[in-house]
C-alpha cells in the first residue's frame, strides 16, 4: 500500500495560550476576544463559519494579512521538521494524537481511497472553506483521523522515546501537552502508522475541511506540471491521528448526541458508507487549532 503520510514542517506560536481558538462552527459567544489580548492571535487568522457571506472578501483579505503579520513579527516561528505527540485531558481520560501530513491524492471522489469520510458534506460549507483555504498562508489543523491499534503498540513504543517538551498548559477548552517527535523517530513512526490503516484512515472530525482542501488541490493541480505536483504544498494537509481502540476516544454523532459503537464505525469505514453531515468528535478542531503548518511560504 502506498503511504499517504508525510512528516510535516510545523510553524508554532511563541505564546501557546494566546493561540488557542474555538472550532469554526462554534457559537458566536465563544469567538468573543479574550480580555488583555494584544497583537495577532489565532482568532485573527481564521474566520468562523457563522460570518461567511457578509463582507466575505474583506474578511479573507484581513485574515491573510494577519497571517503574514504573525510570521513577520515573530509571533509564529518555523519549527524543525518532525511530528508532535499531543495529549488532551478529557472526561474519558487522556486522549493522545500524532500530528502528520496526509496526501490528498488518497481522498478519492468516488471513494475507496486510503482516507475515507465519515459523514456527507454540505456543498455550501465546503465551498466557503475552500475559498478560505485558497487565501491562507498558514494551515490550522482541523482534521482528525483514526487508525486501529488494538495493542496500542505505536503509542507505547513512542512513549519510550526521548521526546522534547513543547508545551504544557490549561485552557478554558481543555488541558494540553505537546512533545516534539524528531524526524529520525518520525520516519519509522509514519511507517508503522501506515500499517494500521485497516484498510483506511477514517475521518472523525473535519470532513468539510478535508473535502475543501481536496478541491483546492485539484484546482491547483490543473495549473502545474506533473513534476511540480509531486511535492506541492497544496497537495498535503495537516491531520491528527488517534487510535480508535483508545478508551479515551469516544465517538458521538453530533447531530443527535448519540454514541457510535467503534465496531460499527470501523465497519462503516471499510464499506465506505457515510452518516449525514456532522462530525463524530465534538470540539476536536478547537483543541488543536493553535498548531500551524506553512503552506504557501517555504522557509527552507
Amino acid at each position: 500500500m502506498k503511504s499517504c503520510i508525510r512528516i510535516p514542517r510545523l510553524f508554532l506560536p511563541r505564546d501557546f495560550e494566546r493561540w488557542v481558538a474555538p472550532p469554526c462552527d462554534a457559537p458566536a459567544d465563544l469567538w468573543q476576544p479574550l480580555s488583555g489580548e494584544e497583537g495577532v492571535t489565532a482568532r485573527d487568522c481564521t474566520i468562523p463559519d457563522f460570518l461567511r457571506g457578509a463582507g466575505e472578501e474583506a474578511q479573507l483579505e484581513k485574515m491573510r494579512n494577519n497571517m503574514y503579520a504573525a510570521l513577520e513579527n515573530g509571533e509564529i516561528e518555523r519549527f524543525e521538521r518532525g511530528s508532535l505527540l499531543v495529549r488532551r485531558e478529557t472526561s474519558h481520560g487522556v486522549r493522545k494524537g500524532i500530528l502528520a501530513n496526509i496526501d490528498l491524492e488518497e481522498l478519492l471522489p468516488e471513494g475507496g481511497g486510503t482516507i475515507r469520510l465519515s459523514t456527507a458534506t454540505d456543498p455550501e460549507l465546503v465551498l466557503w472553506r475552500q475559498r478560505r483555504r485558497e487565501r491562507s498562508v498558514l494551515e490550522f489543523p482541523h482534521t482528525l483521523l483514526c487508525y486501529r491499534d488494538k495493542r496500542n503498540k505505536i503509542m507505547r513504543a513512542l512513549e519510550e522515546e526521548e521526546l522534547a517538551p513543547v508545551y504544557d498548559f490549561h485552557t478554558r477548552f481543555c488541558s494540553l501537552k505537546g512533545e516534539f517527535i524528531y524526524d529520525f523517530i518520525a520516519e519509522e513512526l509514519m511507517h508503522d502508522l501506515m500499517k494500521c490503516a485497516d484498510p483506511c484512515f477514517g475521518v472523525l472530525d473535519g470532513n468539510h475541511s478535508l473535502v475543501a482542501a481536496k478541491r483546492h488541490w485539484e484546482k491547483v493541480k490543473g495549473t502545474i506540471s506533473a513534476e511540480e505536483a509531486k511535492n506541492h504544498p497544496a497537495r498535503f494537509t495537516l491531520a491528527e491521528f488517534v487510535n480508535i481502540c483508545d478508551p479515551a476516544v469516544r465517538p458521538v454523532y453530533v447531530a443527535d448526541g448519540s454514541p457510535v459503537k467503534k465496531e460499527e464505525l470501523s465497519a462503516m469505514f471499510k464499506a465506505d458508507k457515510k452518516l449525514p453531515a456532522k462530525s463524530l468528535l465534538p470540539g476536536s478542531a478547537g483543541e488543536s487549532r493553535f498548531l500551524l503548518e506553512g503552506r504557501e511560504i517555504s522557509y527552507d
